[in-house]
């Protein structure tokens, strides 16, 4: 029992070049004491704020001091640990790196789907397709029904022009069998994208009978597909009165409204999401509000705005140049 208990705190051993493969570092093997476990959160905690800010490097860095602390025992959060560092150094532009992080995920767990996910990701960039799309299906194959996954998938292939292939996805995942409410949800949505809205219907209705109340997010887009606006605001507005908190959707609800041309509707969103306590992408949802006051020529609203996110984020070079643009209007 008292084993158990031992193995349970230390998390899994590995061999230890592949620790230091994942960890960047090496250390005696040993269960990490209070502090090291605190200092491990902090820095983990610090290196996601740095990702939602758009500071990939320090956030990179971050994420390596959270694994020093580590002392070469490999566990959950050590693993999740790796594949946030993997996503900063894909972020900030340090492919090779990446890479190697994605590897010695790979190595320490062959059904690391996201680790395989991410080095598509990386290759879609390299612009390879072979490997871009060996790793995607590898990420399929392994990770069940992950709808979501195929989601982001599309996305990506489809931002890269990479048609044919966003295609093949969306095929792939429309032959996956959905049990669970959230599992109808995502197939609706898949059917959503192929514009299949007869489908993408059948599937929302099963998952807004079982109370998922993301599926009338969907489903509002549906509507607005098929050109009935009215029902589609009506969803919108019935969406985010029960889920007021989902700021991811709130953010990608406004930037929307902002490509559609409607910018008081995106304004709403971004100050909806703005009163979220916590907000790990808080700085970017403070500069879109500002743009979509300046789109709405509200330029004195901008301008208040603008003053305090100056204050808040001196770092930001960019808005010193628009504040100047501000002044002038």
């Amino acid at each position: 029992m008292e084993k158990k208990k031992v193995q349970k705190l230390c998390g899994k051993r590995m061999p230890i070049l592949l620790a230091a493969a994942l960890l960047g570092s090496i250390g005696l093997a040993g269960c990490q004491n209070k502090a090291a476990q605190e200092n491990q959160q902090a820095y983990r905690q610090l290196g996601i704020n740095k990702l939602g800010e758009g500071s990939y490097e320090e956030a990179a860095e971050a994420f390596q001091k959270a694994l020093d602390q580590s002392e070469a025992v490999v566990g959950e959060m050590e693993i999740d640990i790796c594949y946030y560092k993997a996503t900063a150094q894909y972020k900030a532009g340090d492919t090779k790196g990446a890479l190697a992080t994605c590897k010695a995920l790979m190595d320490y767990d062959k059904e690391n789907y996201k680790a395989y996910f991410l080095r598509g990701c990386i290759y879609l960039r390299e612009e390879d397709r072979e490997r871009t799309m060996k790793d995607y299906r590898k990420a399929f194959e392994t990770s069940g029904n992950d709808f979501s996954l195929y989601v982001s998938a599309y996305e990506n292939l489809k931002n890269a022009g990479w048609d044919s292939e966003a295609q093949e996805v969306l095929e792939s995942a429309g032959k996956l069998k959905a049990d669970k409410p959230e599992e109808h949800r995502e197939l609706g949505r898949i059917y959503l994208l192929q514009e299949d809205y007869d489908s993408a219907r059948k599937e929302l209705d099963k998952a807004i009978n079982e109370k998922d109340v993301k599926a009338l997010l969907y489903m509002a887009q549906v509507y607005e597909g098929e050109g009935d606006t009215a029902q589609a605001n009506a969803l919108y507005e019935s969406y985010i009165s029960q889920n007021n908190s989902d700021v991811s959707t709130l953010a990608a609800m406004g930037d929307a409204k902002m490509q559609e041309g409607k910018y008081k509707e995106a304004l709403g969103f971004y100050q909806q999401a703005l009163t979220v306590e916590n907000l790990p992408n808080e700085q970017q949802l403070r500069r879109n509000e500002i743009i979509a006051c300046e789109q709405m020529l509200d330029f004195e609203a901008a301008r208040e705005k603008m003053v305090a996110y100056r204050k808040d984020f001196p770092e930001d070079k960019d808005a010193e140049r628009e504040y100047i643009f501000l002044q002038t209007r």
